[in-house]
């Protein structure tokens, strides 16, 4: 970018240096012309004025003189101009070959300056790669062990995980058998209820047709008690009338034949209402029962999907709370284990950034480590370093808080519970270790 802002530069000013020359070239011949052409006038004019009289041979030789001399004053002003534009080439040729050898020293200069910068950067990259390699391999021998101790930590929680579902299932199968028993014992006792009801309706049944056939003989022990008295009451009336009494005898034994016709007649109509009471209370005891099969089915059937629906929103609600204790666990984990790395990766920017403001003391050892409790603020400034851990050497321990503290500000991470961890803590420094 430099090097291209100058050589725009350099044209800028080899543009308006043309310009100028050429203007001035221009001004030059202007001038030349107009002075020319005056003192042709003044001399046409001076030469005129004393002539009067003269013939016409002598007019075409002035005028040829005058051509003549024309021409030469214009052969003469264009091996000028040709001279002035020569010069002028000239002039812009130097100062094209000076514009490029400016241009060839500025960017000889600049590539002097490149390589220079070049070998700078490949130096300061190849610290940095250095660094950077140092850096990965302590953060990769602290990932493998973070590593080993995740992976132990993860085992534990993975039992303590399948045990907390291995309880889970277990009080899920000691509620599903509490549900069967009492579905067993709800079953046992209504099948008792209706074999209890189903006893009483036959009992009533066998009652029902106990009166029936009673109510059948005392009807007939009725209509039988009532043809032998009206036997006898007319054989005592035969006998004392039966003279007169034939006809009437007729007529007794017709009311007797309708007698018997009219009982024969209600005992028929008794038992033929009593049988069709019968089958009335046959079938609405069926229906009854029937109904009462029915409600006991429907009743069952709703206690038995009440009790599934129970069981399964009761599993289905340890499962989520399994699902979000094992989420909770994840993501309590997963928080930690990135804390975890963050606190590496801050802390190893941290003795990076110090490391590079630390000078080794005279007559020190680079060997030595020290720990050093720091304290900063949200924004990594330093406000207080002290020796927590001397090495013994105080020019040392010195170096080492001055490194610190020219250090400030430290990289400060931007999450808040790590930046808790740095707000105040230990710092064991240790040069290239």
């Amino acid at each position: 970018m430099p090097s291209e802002r100058g050589a725009q530069q350099q044209d800028l000013i080899a543009t308006i240096s043309t310009i100028v020359v050429h203007a001035l070239v221009g001004i030059f011949l202007l001038l030349n012309l107009s002075l020319s052409n005056t003192s042709h006038q003044e001399s046409v004019e001076a030469e005129a004025i004393p002539a009067e009289v003269v013939d016409e041979v002598a007019i075409r030789e002035e005028l040829e003189q005058l051509a003549e001399q024309e021409r030469q004053r214009q052969r003469a002003e264009a091996e000028r101009q040709a001279q002035l534009a020569q010069a002028a080439r000239e002039v812009e040729e130097r100062r094209q070959a000076e514009i490029r050898r400016q241009r060839e020293e500025e960017a000889k200069r600049q590539a002097e300056q490149a390589r220079h910068e070049a070998e700078e950067r490949r130096q300061a990259e190849a610290e940095k790669r250095k660094a950077a390699e140092e850096a990965q391999r302590r953060a990769e021998e602290e990932r493998r062990q973070a590593e080993e101790r995740r992976t132990v930590e993860e085992q534990r929680r993975a039992e303590e995980r399948r045990k907390v579902a291995e309880e889970a299932r277990r009080e899920a199968e000691e509620q599903r058998k509490i549900a069967e028993r009492r579905k067993i014992a709800e079953e046992t006792k209504r099948r008792a209820e209706e074999a209890r009801k189903a006893e009483e309706i036959q009992k009533v049944d066998e009652r029902r047709k106990v009166a029936a056939v009673e109510a059948k003989r005392q009807a007939a022990e009725e209509a039988k008690r009532q043809a032998e008295t009206e036997a006898k009451r007319q054989a005592a009336a035969e006998d004392a009338k039966r003279q007169a009494e034939t006809k009437r005898k007729a007529a007794v034994e017709e009311a007797k034949r309708k007698a018997e016709a009219e009982a024969a007649t209600e005992a028929k109509r008794q038992a033929e209402t009593e049988a069709k009471r019968k089958a009335e209370a046959q079938a609405a005891a069926a229906a009854e029962t029937k109904r009462k099969a029915a409600e006991a089915a429907k009743r069952k059937a709703e206690a038995d999907a009440e009790a599934k629906r129970k069981a399964e929103a009761e599993a289905k609600r340890k499962a989520e709370e399994a699902r979000k204790l094992a989420v909770e666990l994840a993501a309590r984990e997963a928080r930690e284990q990135f804390i975890k790395e963050a606190v590496l990766r801050h802390a190893a920017m941290i003795k990076q950034r110090v490391e590079r403001n630390w000078s080794l003391p005279m007559g020190s050892s680079a060997d030595q480590s020290c720990t050093l409790r720091i304290s900063m603020t949200p924004s990594g400034v330093v406000t207080d370093v002290q020796i927590v851990q001397s090495s013994g050497d105080t020019a040392f321990d010195n170096s080492a808080i001055a490194a610190v503290q020219k250090a400030s500000p430290l990289p400060a991470p931007s999450d808040a519970e790590v930046l808790a961890k740095f707000r105040t803590f230990n710092f064991r420094f240790k040069p290239g270790g």
